[in-house]
């Protein structure tokens, strides 16, 4: 890849298609695997539970 920056500070990255296809494509996959695990349970979560459960993860308190 490619940095552009501006001021000293970066701004821009320019890469291959390649490259970001490698790093978009598993997020992509799983985003899919998540999709069609939803669609086959009956269990469902409201917003404000989605954000503390991720809260959660972040400050470690699993």
């Amino acid at each position: 890849p490619v940095f552009l920056t501006k001021n000293g500070y970066g701004t821009m990255v320019l890469m291959s298609i390649e490259q970001y296809s490698a790093l978009t494509d598993p997020i992509e996959y799983a985003l899919d695997e998540a999709d069609s695990a939803a669609k086959e349970s009956k269990i469902r979560y409201s917003g404000a539970d989605v954000f503390r459960r991720v809260r959660e993860r972040i400050d470690g308190d699993d």
